[in-house]
């Protein structure tokens, strides 16, 4: 068993929450574990958004909480978390206006090796 919730919560809080073992993250349970806790939708979010500004969020996760949880199902795992709470992209952009290729892209769109089969 490992600490799935407690690397997900430090991802999302950079607060190391003693939330017990679990031998598979349960996103149910994490969300209450984290609103018992103080870290509701809207706490998350703003802590979210002030950490991006600051650094990179979610958090690194230290190697002490990631001992034992294969890397891409943990990165899956913060993943869906960031997406229940709503903090998969925090600022969202408009598309580009620009619609025109300057002399630079049209130039690498035109440029491509001799066996690309241009006659």
């Amino acid at each position: 068993m490992s600490g799935w919730h407690r690397a997900i919560a430090f991802a999302l809080t950079a607060a190391d929450l003693d939330l017990g073992e679990q031998q598979a993250p349960d996103l149910d349970l994490l969300v209450e574990q984290l609103s018992h806790r103080g870290w509701d939708a809207d706490a998350l979010g703003e802590h979210a958004r002030a950490a991006a500004a600051a650094g990179p969020w979610p958090h690194p996760v230290p190697d002490a909480l990631r001992a034992g949880l294969g890397a891409a199902q943990l990165y899956a795992a913060i993943g869906d978390a960031r997406e229940r709470y709503g903090l998969e992209v925090l600022t969202v952009l408009p598309p580009s206006r620009r619609t025109r290729l300057d002399a630079d892209e049209r130039r690498l769109l035109a440029d491509v090796p001799p066996h690309f089969g241009r006659t």
